[in-house]
């Protein structure tokens, strides 16, 4: 599909999503009906300001109409218990890790774990390393250290920190914890 047949199609959806017709649309725009045709149906190549007109009525920035040109570079689908079971530095304190997605794009890296801990463990880790780090708790609870901080997390609790503090849990109560972190670097 070439590009003017791409963003045509967009601008159709995008038109018929907010239930304009030709009539109502082009009055809206300031486009003429049969210029819009041409566009939704790929036989034109239309101008910029042409394009943000259009874009301006629907109430859309223009990049939205060339949303579909772009290319799709990375996704990763894992179905529900399909995760891989990773070995990572706290699998020695009891953290069990699965590797439930991962993308990386414009030299940035998404890891997506899904971590039990059994029990604490003697001497529980603290942990360090570039980017960002997203935690959401799933179950049971636990204090959550980064840096002199304390956080108590329950189910439902999420907390996002620079991940080149120190940081790691500090205890469970209540038995296991599952919780899900995203680390981006």
């Amino acid at each position: 599909m070439d590009l003017e047949q791409k963003v045509g199609d967009a601008v159709r959806l995008l038109r018929t999503s907010q239930t304009l017709t030709l009539a109502e649309f082009s009055k809206k725009s300031g486009v003429s009906t049969a210029m819009i045709s041409k566009i939704e149906r790929g036989q034109v190549s239309a101008s910029l300001s042409t394009l943000e007109a259009l874009a301006a009525s629907l109430g859309v920035p223009i990049a939205n109409l060339f949303a579909t040109t772009v290319e799709r570079k990375e996704v990763s689908y894992v179905k529900a218990n399909h995760g891989i079971e990773m070995r990572r530095s706290g699998s020695t304190y009891g953290h069990t890790y699965q590797l439930i997605g991962s993308a990386a794009a414009n030299g940035s890296e998404a890891k997506c774990y899904l971590i039990t801990i059994e029990e604490t463990a003697e001497g529980q880790p603290m942990f360090l390393h570039p980017g960002i780090e997203f935690i959401h708790m799933m179950k049971g609870k636990m204090t959550y250290c980064i840096g002199n901080d304390r956080y108590p997390l329950s189910p439902g609790d999420s907390i996002t920190f620079d991940s080149e503090m120190p940081h790691g849990p500090e205890g469970l109560s209540g038995g296991p914890v599952t919780f899900l972190t995203v680390i981006l670097e």
